[in-house]
């Protein structure tokens, strides 16, 4: 049925009924959608995909490096409705964990789970597309998982530019802000982005400290000038913000 699917999407008609039946049927789908109508700014993946535990390999490594942290301050940027930082708590138990994502309708979600009777406590949730208000040098790790990409770079196996759809030049804005969050000695983890981290100007303040083979998934990668870099790389996926000195 999946190898189906991926022949069938080839052809305009199908994806257009096909988009047609998630609108009609998919409340989260239409949603999104709407959003992404609005031109609202500061969004990138304006879908909202997400599950439990997504990334284990990442958190492990983090609670592994903030293992002498006693309640290390952690920020999910895209966090969608929850599950990212729900999932974090598993592994940082003291933690103080916020979640950010610039639809509303997603933080109402968390904002109402974490007031489930089994919650537990030191969780906040904001809706904004930024990291304006967040103080400079004030989380141990920032992490943004499948934020900075779009759903039709993906489905195209033949783009060569993504400047239809996102830029670098704001992709680098958002990235410096979040950057600036995390505090010398703390953690910036990205992955599954459309560009590398490691092409902006604030990652020369960063060392890479893990990275990860890309999977099986088709997803090209852009550099500064919005153009698809060749060939697949491994991911750069977890950085470590260099102390003064």
């Amino acid at each position: 049925m999946e190898k189906l699917k991926r022949s069938l999407s080839r052809y305009g008609a199908y994806r257009g009924l096909r988009f047609v039946y998630h609108l009609a049927t998919d409340g989260i789908f239409r949603r999104d959608h709407l959003q992404l109508l609005r031109r609202t700014p500061h969004l990138y993946q304006y879908r909202t995909i997400t599950s439990a535990n997504r990334y284990p390999r990442i958190f492990a490594f983090l609670a592994e490096r903030l293992g002498d942290v006693p309640s290390p301050r952690i920020l999910s940027f895209g966090c969608a409705t929850g599950e990212e930082v729900f999932t974090l708590r598993e592994y940082f138990p003291c933690a103080h964990l916020k979640g950010i994502d610039i639809n509303p309708a997603n933080i109402a979600i968390c904002n109402e789970r974490n007031r489930e009777p089994d919650a537990k406590p030191r969780a906040e949730f904001e809706a904004k597309g930024t990291a304006a208000g967040e103080r400079p040098g004030s989380y141990d790790a920032v992490l943004a998982m499948a934020v900075f990409q779009r759903p039709q770079l993906k489905a195209d196996r033949d783009i060569a530019s993504c400047e239809k759809y996102i830029l670098f030049e704001d992709f680098e804005r958002a990235v410096t802000e979040l950057a600036l969050c995390v505090r010398p000695g703390g953690y910036f983890a990205m992955a599954h982005s459309a560009f590398c981290f490691a092409d902006t100007a604030v990652a020369g303040g960063f060392s890479l400290e893990m990275t990860r083979e890309s999977g099986s998934v088709f997803f090209p990668r852009f550099d500064r000038n919005n153009r698809r870099i060749a060939g697949v790389a491994p991911e750069q996926v977890v950085f470590r913000r260099r102390p003064p000195g």
